[in-house]
């Protein structure tokens, strides 16, 4: 009794797992052809109190990418700090994607995955 339990816990987790990790991404191979990376001006004279214990807050960055294959042109930006881990992308270079609505997936060498927003989707058309 107690191992027939045990089964119908173990397969009602594994198809729970399976379920939420949902459908299997559909994965492109585009070309990166702009990677810019913005940082806010430093503002000096406003300074935090040394003395509150508080750490100093991190330096935002904006991160604009720009994916194109034969038939699209996708637009992607990333809002987040200096310290966040950053793609490796270097225009010119062959990317692994995947569209997802307004979310765009990029694949990294190591299966890792980044997720970033479209900012615009530009539809190619063929001559």
């Amino acid at each position: 009794m107690m191992k027939h339990l045990a089964l119908t816990i173990a397969v009602g987790l594994m198809t729970v797992n399976a379920w939420a990790a949902g459908a299997e991404r559909a994965w492109q191979a585009g070309t990166w052809r702009v990677v810019q990376i913005v940082r806010p001006k430093i503002v000096f004279g406003v300074s935090r109190d040394p003395r509150a214990g508080s750490a100093a807050p991190a330096l935002t960055e904006v991160r604009t990418y720009v994916i194109e294959t034969d038939d699209l042109r996708l637009e992607l930006k990333e809002n987040t700090t200096a310290d966040a881990r950053r793609i490796d992308a270097t225009v010119g270079e062959a990317v692994t994607f995947a569209l997802e609505k307004n979310t765009v997936y990029i694949k990294d060498a190591d299966g890792a995955e980044h997720k970033l927003a479209v900012t615009k989707k530009i539809t190619k058309t063929k001559p």
